[in-house]
């Protein structure tokens, strides 16, 4: 689902990225791979390596395909992606759709599948809650990763709540609204994770930030929430 309609995101989020507190960040490098799995996406990848080898596996907003990339030849792996651009860098990894979730056609039921990061862009979940459902095995998983716009870290700092400061962030979910989300559309939710104390933005400098209301939140505890549902 489109939520980016200017020309440059082909380029500009998909070389280099720039985070709430400035920092840039390389997105097509080995680095960043590695920052991405292990800090954004290895609850998930933990939880994948656990299932039995042989399954398939759908990525919505796959990017550049880091995600697929970790898992083995064994698995049937499948992405969605809206930029050209990761489409043709994520083809080495997997089968990739360049479009969007409402134009993507598929027989395929799928295992599991992630849409890490992408709801908070959408400017209808409820379609895509339901499209997810339908692309799912009975008993399949969902892995629905978002920022917690009633984190601690969001009460605290208000409107500068860092994951406030992206103007394509336009459907905002707590944890509680998204509990109720899952069990409304045919999930039974399994756990849910809140990743920080494993990932490098547990830092001293980082917890030191809390103390200063003046800036821009650093990365906390509860900041971000990735769920784990069955389809029921």
């Amino acid at each position: 689902m489109s939520v980016f309609p200017h020309s440059s995101f082909e380029e500009e989020y998909h070389e280099t990225t720039v985070d709430p507190d400035g920092s840039v960040r390389h997105l097509l490098t080995d680095k960043e791979r590695e920052h991405k799995l292990k800090n954004f996406q290895g609850e998930i990848l933990s939880e994948l390596m656990s299932h039995q080898k042989g399954k398939s596996i759908l990525d919505i907003g796959c990017g550049p395909g880091w995600l697929l990339s970790a898992l083995d030849d064994s698995w049937l792996k499948c992405g969605v992606e809206i930029s050209k651009f990761a489409s043709t860098y994520a083809a080495k990894y997997g089968t990739i759709y360049n479009g969007t979730l409402e134009t993507y056609r598929t027989t395929q039921k799928f295992d599991v599948i992630v849409a890490h990061h992408v709801f908070e862009h959408l400017e209808d979940p409820v379609f895509a809650i339901k499209k997810i459902h339908q692309l799912l095995k009975h008993g399949g998983t969902c892995i629905l990763g978002t920022p917690n716009f009633d984190s601690a870290a969001a009460r605290r700092y208000n409107n500068k709540f860092r994951l406030l400061h992206d103007n394509t962030h336009i459907s905002l979910f707590t944890s509680d609204s998204m509990h109720r989300f899952l069990r409304d559309h045919g999930f039974k939710i399994d756990k849910v994770e809140f990743p920080f104390f494993e990932t490098d933005y547990f830092t001293e400098s980082n917890l030191l930030k809390m103390m200063d209301e003046d800036t821009v939140s650093p990365p906390f505890y509860g900041s971000v929430m990735t769920f784990f549902a069955t389809k029921i």
